[in-house]
């Protein structure tokens, strides 16, 4: 008697830790026990990036700037190209391996943003987007934002 209820806990225990097992672990690249939030999920793109108000209030020195928006897009297709694509639709060779993906620069959320708010992002990075504060200076993170703002015109 003794054993078989040895027998049942083991077999509970199995059966718990294939449960949360397949609940966790990666099927599709996605992990189903996230599926159920997904605005809280990176790696299916749920969270919503939003700079801090301060951001808002930064004003784009180059705005208008037909000169700065032509260098913007120079410096998109060398740094930006490969992971939001030639368009700007978030669809680059690199967005395959990315989690979460690029995001479309040409959609209402982004275009809804700010200038600051789009310094802010080019600026600061998350991940797998990186900084570009230290490789780009000021005036071509602007220029960037001035193409971004062209993107889908």
């Amino acid at each position: 008697m003794k054993n078989i209820k040895t027998q049942n806990k083991m077999m509970s225990g199995i059966l718990f830790c294939t449960l949360i097992t397949m609940l966790t672990f990666p099927i599709g690249g996605k992990l189903i026990i996230n599926n159920y939030f997904p605005q809280d999920n990176p790696q299916i793109g749920g969270t919503n990036w939003v700079a801090p108000e301060s951001a808002d209030k930064l004003k784009n020195p180059l705005k208008g700037n037909a000169k700065a928006t032509k260098e913007g897009k120079s410096l998109y297709t060398t740094y930006c190209v490969s992971c939001h694509g030639n368009k700007g639709e978030g669809n680059g060779v690199a967005s395959a391996s990315l989690t979460p993906k690029p995001k479309n620069l040409t959609a209402k959320q982004v275009k809804d943003q700010t200038d600051g708010a789009i310094y802010w992002k080019i600026t600061t990075g998350k991940p797998p987007m990186i900084s570009w504060q230290s490789t780009l200076s000021d005036k071509q993170r602007w220029s960037l934002v001035n193409y971004i703002r062209a993107l889908g015109k």
